[in-house]
C-alpha cells in the first residue's frame, strides 16, 4: 500500500491557516460593534473626569440681607452709601415745604424708607446722610437702620459729621448738592482741610475730633418718645402697619461751639450746615 507523503512543514502550514482563520473571524465580529466614549455616559465619561478634592473651607456668606432705612430730617437730605472716601450713590428729599413733609403718616410722606441692596453695604462700607436746612425754628436728623437685627439709631454708636458750610436752600429754589459735590466735600473733611471759622475742620463724633484739629462735635438730641420737646414725634407706624421711625432713635446734628444746635439761634447758617453724617456699616447687626 502506498504511504502517503505530506510536505515535511505541512502540519505547521494547517496550525498557521486555523490560526488565521480564527483570528479573521474574530476581526468581523469585532468590525460588527464599535465602542465610542459617549455610549455609556454613565460611566466611560465619568471615568474620564477629573476628580477635584471636597471644598472644607468654610461656605460664602450670601445670606446677608439688604439694609433697610427709615429716615426724615428738618428740613431737608440725600442719602447715600459707598466708603470712606466717597458715596457711590445718591439720594432723598432735597426740599420740604410743609411739616408734614418731616413728621407725618404715611410713610413716604413724612420719614422715607430705603432698602441697600446686600452687595453696595459691604462691611468695609459706609452709609452716609448729607442733611441741611433753613435758618428759622429747629433743624436735625433722625432715623434708623437694620439688616434683621437689632437696628442702629441716629445719634447711637459710631456716626460722625462733618460740616461743610456750604449753605442751600431748602425751598423751591434748591436742590442739595449733588453726588460730586458732596465727593469733594469728603476727601476735604478726611484731608482736615476746611477753614476753622466756616466748616468743622474735619470729621467729629460725639466726644470730639476724630480727624486732627476738627473742630465741635456731633450733638445728639431727644429721642423719639417726647411729644413736648424741640421736635414732633416723627411717624412711628402708619395705618398699613409700615413701620416708621422707632421711639429710641434721637435727633442728631453739628454743634460748633457745645450748645444745643437743634434750635435755630439766629444769624445765617449758625450749625454751618450742609454737614455730612456717616456710619460704618459693619456696625449694623446682621440678623
Amino acid at each position: 500500500m502506498r504511504k502517503l507523503q505530506f510536505p515535511r512543514n505541512r502540519s505547521l502550514t494547517l496550525v498557521t491557516a486555523l490560526l488565521f482563520m480564527v483570528g479573521s473571524a474574530c476581526n468581523q465580529e469585532s468590525r460588527g460593534t464599535t465602542y465610542h466614549d459617549d455610549a455609556d455616559l454613565g460611566v466611560l465619561v465619568d471615568l474620564k473626569v477629573e476628580r477635584k478634592p471636597p471644598d472644607l473651607g468654610p461656605p460664602p456668606d450670601l445670606s446677608a440681607p439688604d439694609v433697610h432705612v427709615v429716615i426724615t430730617a428738618d428740613n431737608a437730605y440725600a442719602f447715600g452709601w459707598g466708603y470712606a472716601d466717597r458715596v457711590t450713590k445718591l439720594n432723598g428729599r432735597p426740599m420740604t415745604t410743609v411739616a408734614g413733609d418731616i413728621f407725618n403718616c404715611p410713610i413716604g410722606v413724612g420719614p422715607e424708607a430705603y432698602d441697600i441692596p446686600a452687595s453696595e453695604a459691604p462691611a468695609n462700607g459706609y452709609i452716609y446722610i448729607a442733611a441741611w436746612a433753613d435758618d428759622a425754628t429747629t433743624q436735625g436728623v433722625i432715623g434708623q437702620f437694620d439688616r434683621g437685627g437689632l437696628p442702629i439709631y441716629t445719634g447711637d454708636g459710631d456716626w460722625e459729621v462733618c460740616a461743610t458750610g456750604l449753605y442751600y436752600d431748602t425751598g423751591p429754589a434748591g436742590g442739595g448738592p449733588t453726588l460730586a459735590v458732596v465727593n469733594q466735600e469728603i476727601a476735604k473733611c478726611t484731608a482736615g482741610s476746611g477753614s476753622p471759622t466756616s466748616t468743622s475742620a474735619g470729621w467729629v463724633n460725639s466726644k470730639g475730633a476724630v480727624t486732627a484739629g476738627a473742630i465741635g462735635a456731633l450733638a445728639v438730641g431727644e429721642d423719639n418718645s417726647l411729644q413736648g420737646g424741640d421736635f414732633p414725634i416723627v411717624c412711628q407706624m402708619d395705618a398699613t402697619g409700615k413701620k416708621g421711625v422707632d421711639p429710641s432713635a434721637r435727633w442728631m446734628w453739628y454743634s460748633p461751639d457745645g450748645k444745643s444746635p437743634f434750635r435755630h439761634s439766629g444769624g445765617h447758617n449758625p450749625t454751618r450746615a450742609f454737614l455730612i453724617f456717616r456710619l460704618p456699616s459693619k456696625t449694623i447687626v446682621i440678623g
